[in-house]
């Protein structure tokens, strides 16, 4: 997409982000080499982000935002990305 996709009267919604987004990927790092079955291709590892974070709330923020609830604990995102995992690698499906 292009930036000015993002752009809502002249205002652009492109720097905003999903709090989660770097949590998961932290995890998918710690967790993925733990399942050795895990093919790390392209198409899982975006569906173990994607699984992860549809499972989790999500935490929209922008500059200066005003942070009105307390973060996940770390356990949270672990067990949402480990599930992901296992969830992906039993259920592989890539393109012919």
């Amino acid at each position: 997409m292009e930036k000015e996709d993002y752009e809502v009267f002249g205002v652009s919604m492109a720097n905003i982000r999903n709090k989660n987004e770097k949590k998961v990927i932290e995890f998918m790092k710690k967790l993925i080499p733990q399942f050795p079955e895990f093919d790390y291709c392209t198409i899982c590892l975006q569906d173990v982000y994607a699984l992860s974070l549809n499972q989790l709330t999500a935490r929209y923020t922008q500059s200066g935002t005003i942070v009105l609830k307390k973060d996940l604990a770390d356990d949270d995102f672990r067990d949402v990305v480990e599930s992901a995992i296992e969830t992906v690698t039993k259920n592989v499906k890539h393109p012919d």
